[in-house]
């Protein structure tokens, strides 16, 4: 058992080590939430369902005059077809140079950084055919009974087509969030019978980094049966991404028997070249404890998320003075494990190209679910994402939505996103981040949907789509502002809706 540290991680490490834990205080909605599916409708879910009814969703007409200034609408553009054989990791040179055809359309911002080019170490390529490792493990006092059962679903979890599984693995998932630009499959081993009890884990955890010793146990047993170096897609020398999953069941009071992602503690192991970085640490439990699915790879697909660089966007900890509870209603894979990635997450993995305006026109987005549009506006474009900005998106509760379209929004409308990702490197007690706010315990919030209604909920509600005829900064929002205090001072009007695109004008006053 390796039991001596050779490096301890800096602060600018920290917010790598992503914990999936929710505390105590946490009700059990939200853990349900989190650990799958509910298998029941709570009564605001039933109340959306009722205005989904009432709200009629595909318009032909307008229904008001537009009454800004001269300007040119932006013809919807869609992502490439699914491919995949991408191969390589998105471009990052910093240019200076961002141009337009002329000041009546949006900027089509070039060669800013991503979210993998603010961390100290990359993960899993965000581009490309990577492959992980996956290990499903077992203990001499918990032993796996069905080999081969197991193994055989976590092919499905991890590799499977959206045919095979009640919703999808993390290779369909992943395929389609990214508009064929990831392709990630996964290498299942096991079962390996880890050299001690779960119980010594456990008690070891308190004081020492048991999970990397039992990495390194893993890791170690296999090396003459598996070249590590196939592993590191990106040639950064790490391995890009170990999963452990293990046969114990997951412990709400217990730190390590939870899902999460982190970091391999010790510096310097290698094996064909190549050493442990990022490994994502999940029960057996969580594939099977949906009863609306056989096998759920919700978690892992949420993990996977981290082990790509993104935040979690939930709240951790509703005891702190802010009370950061809200801010996505849980309507993101990376807040309760529904539906897709939300636009800001897809703009730090380099999957799509927003949209900047920062004057006054007319865009046309088609839904985002399909094509990838997003509209991102801003007072001045400064050549970088990590800024604070609102995010306009064409919702649709299809594609990787549908089968969550009673839990986020059942209905077609405009959603929209303040977000405030400016880097800082928080110093928090509850999620250290590389980013100024979190959505846990900072003033302000990383990301949160603006809700149309202009409530304090919790809760999805297909009121808060924006829909034709609906002013943000006008009727509704009269008065919001920036971090800052100042006044947004633009008026977003929707002005057409139907299956293929949303129409969105935008007058800076």
């Amino acid at each position: 058992m390796k039991k001596i540290l050779t490096f301890l991680l800096m602060f600018s490490m920290t917010f790598l080590l992503i914990s999936c834990d929710f505390l105590d205080s946490l009700t059990s909605s939200t853990t349900e939430a989190i650990t799958g599916v509910p298998t029941t409708i709570n009564e605001d879910t039933e109340s959306s369902i009722e205005t989904t009814i009432e709200v009629t969703t595909i318009v032909d007409t307008t229904t008001e005059e537009v009454t800004t200034t001269e300007v040119t609408t932006i013809p919807v553009t869609t992502v490439p077809e699914t491919t995949t054989e991408a191969t390589t990791q998105p471009t990052t040179e910093t240019t200076s140079e961002t141009t337009t055809q002329n000041t009546n359309e949006p900027i089509i911002p070039t060669g800013y950084n991503l979210v993998q080019d603010e961390t100290y170490w990359d993960g899993i390529p965000t581009i490309g055919t990577p492959k992980v490792l996956v290990f499903v493990v077992d203990f001499p006092d918990s032993q796996i009974q069905n080999d081969a059962e197991v193994l055989s679903d976590m092919e499905i979890a991890f590799n499977g087509s959206d045919t095979e599984i009640d919703y999808e693995s993390l290779n369909s998932y992943y395929l389609k969030s990214s508009y064929g630009q990831l392709d990630l499959t996964a290498d299942i081993f096991g079962v390996y019978t880890a050299d001690y009890n779960a119980s010594y884990y456990e008690q070891q955890y308190e004081t020492e980094y048991s999970d990397s010793d039992l990495v390194y146990e893993i890791v170690e047993a296999y090396s003459t049966q598996i070249d590590y170096s196939n592993y590191d897609y990106d040639n950064d020398g790490m391995i890009d991404g170990i999963y452990i999953i293990y046969n114990k069941s997951y412990d709400f009071d217990s730190e390590i028997w939870w899902a999460y992602q982190t970091i391999y503690m010790y510096n310097g192991d290698e094996f064909n070249g190549v050493e442990p970085l990022f490994f994502t640490w999940c029960s057996l439990d969580f594939f099977y404890d949906n009863p609306s699915e056989e096998i759920d790879a919700r978690t892992v697909i949420h993990e996977t998320g981290h082990m790509l660089g993104l935040d979690d966007y939930y709240d951790y900890y509703e005891g702190d003075i802010y009370n950061n509870s809200g801010g996505l209603d849980g309507i993101d894979m990376m807040d309760s494990t529904m539906g897709d990635h939300n636009p800001f997450s897809k703009i730090l993995l380099g999957w799509v190209t927003p949209y900047v305006v920062e004057q006054s026109m007319t865009v046309d987005i088609a839904p985002f679910i399909e094509a990838g549009n997003v509209i991102l506006l801003i007072d001045e474009w400064n050549d970088t994402i990590f800024d604070e900005y609102i995010l306009i998106s064409f919702y649709t509760p299809t594609g990787l939505n549908e089968a969550d379209r009673y839990y986020l929004f059942s209905n077609p409308g405009v959603v929209m996103f303040h977000v405030d990702a400016r880097l800082g490197n928080t110093t928090s007690e509850y999620y250290p981040s590389i980013y100024t706010y979190n959505n846990t315990d900072t003033e302000f919030m990383l990301i949160k949907y603006i809700e149309k209604s202009i409530q304090t909920s919790t809760s999805v509600n297909n009121a808060d789509l924006f829909l034709i005829g609906d002013s943000f900064g006008d009727v509704i929002y009269s008065d919001y502002t920036w971090h800052d205090g100042s006044y947004v001072a633009i008026i977003i009007t929707i002005e057409y809706i139907d299956d293929e695109k949303a129409t969105i004008n935008i007058d800076f006053n």
